[in-house]
């Protein structure tokens, strides 16, 4: 069995499967690893609504899709509100959004706030708005940086969606909706490669295309204090050298110059040289999984650069045609997450003077790598 829709609901009323073409999409998640907040979606099609259905309907009400791959209970894949909706004759088509498409209507900052760690800022931005309760919040636990303090009179007041959007890329947060209707705010460093999912090969519709880009930046500068009035800057000569000035720029409100050198020298240990990744890959069924998660990917063509590869899950599209399921993932550089290969992968057996003396350890994301 895979996974299945077990019951869709609009409002309070469980649409009858038999009515729903099957025809549905929903977008999981992020495309892109340097995205700020980013709402899910959902469309659906009723057929043949009766008109006491569309006198009661109107936009805004909840759209919950659930699923279930048997004897496993279901469990909701979507939840979210209706934004739009199209009726064409007796067949009704709705599109749905999650909450995080929501947190720019919460007025916040109207009061002073503290100097505080980035993790407490998030949580009072979900307190103060009172919504505490949709927040899944995941601290990095070594990188936990103090912000600076807010004055609303010099800085007027702003809504959750939009301050989410400044901290984010302080520690390189991913801001998603998570399919039970609450917000995932995860920073980069709280990921791990613990909970590894090991893809069958039968379950990958084709072989997942290797790209190569140009390197994000050699040259970043990280602004801090509340005004962003002050900055570090830190560089790989190397790679200018090859590559060219290649300049990025993080705002933040840290307080402190060692966390910013820090940042800085995070972003530039990540994003100084290119390797080969995978972007995407596309599975014949639906799979549950989860935003930060890693991957495993093998038994891939010889040409493959690294064989298994372990990209990191940053989103999906779930598309439902007929009795087909397919799901698109969106992954990203399991580099760009900080997830090298750590001490207990490497053999006892391995003497550093077999290391390559010229290989990075924040570049070695697999054994081969540092030999």
């Amino acid at each position: 069995m895979t996974l299945w829709p077990t019951s869709i609901v609009i409002g309070s009323t469980t649409i009858a499967l038999a009515d729903v073409a099957a025809d549905v999409t929903i977008h999981h998640g992020r495309d892109d690893p340097a995205a700020g907040p980013t709402a899910s979606t959902c469309q659906i099609r009723v057929y043949d609504v009766a008109e006491p259905f569309v006198d009661a309907f109107h936009v805004g009400q909840t759209l919950t899709v659930s699923v279930a791959d048997p004897p496993a209970a279901a469990a909701p894949r979507f939840t979210g509100r209706i934004t739009d909706a199209a009726l064409d004759e007796n067949d009704l088509t709705v599109i749905a959004a999650g909450a995080v498409a929501t947190l720019y209507r919460y007025q916040v900052g109207t009061v002073a706030w503290p100097v505080e760690a980035w993790s407490a800022r998030v949580s009072r931005l979900f307190s103060e708005a009172g919504i505490s309760s949709s927040l899944v919040l995941q601290a990095d636990s070594k990188f936990d940086p103090p912000v600076a303090a807010r004055d609303p009179a010099t800085a007027g007041d702003t809504t959750v969606g939009d301050y989410l959007a400044f901290l984010a890329p302080m520690v390189g947060a991913v801001i998603v909706d998570r399919p039970d209707g609450k917000v995932l705010v995860q920073a980069i460093g709280a990921r791990s490669l613990a909970a590894e999912a090991i893809l069958d090969p039968a379950d990958v519709l084709y072989s997942p295309q290797w790209t190569q880009e140009l390197p994000p930046g050699n040259v970043v500068t990280v602004r801090y204090t509340g005004d962003q009035s002050e900055s570090v800057t830190v560089t790989d000569s190397a790679s200018i050298g090859i590559y060219g000035r290649r300049e990025v720029t993080i705002d933040t409100s840290f307080t402190q110059t060692a966390d910013a050198t820090t940042r800085a020298n995070q972003a530039l240990n990540r994003g100084a040289y290119p390797h080969w990744n995978m972007r995407a890959a596309e599975l014949v069924r639906g799979l549950v999984l989860s935003v930060g998660q890693p991957v495993e990917l093998h038994t891939l063509p010889a040409a493959s650069p690294y064989d298994p590869w372990t990209p990191i899950v940053e989103g999906w599209t779930d598309t439902i045609t007929g009795d087909v399921w397919r799901m698109a993932l969106s992954l990203s550089d399991p580099l760009a997450s900080g997830l090298v290969i750590t001490w207990n992968a490497v053999p006892a057996t391995l003497l550093w003077n077999q290391v390559n003396p010229d290989t990075s350890w924040a570049e070695a994301l697999t054994l081969e790598d540092l030999l």
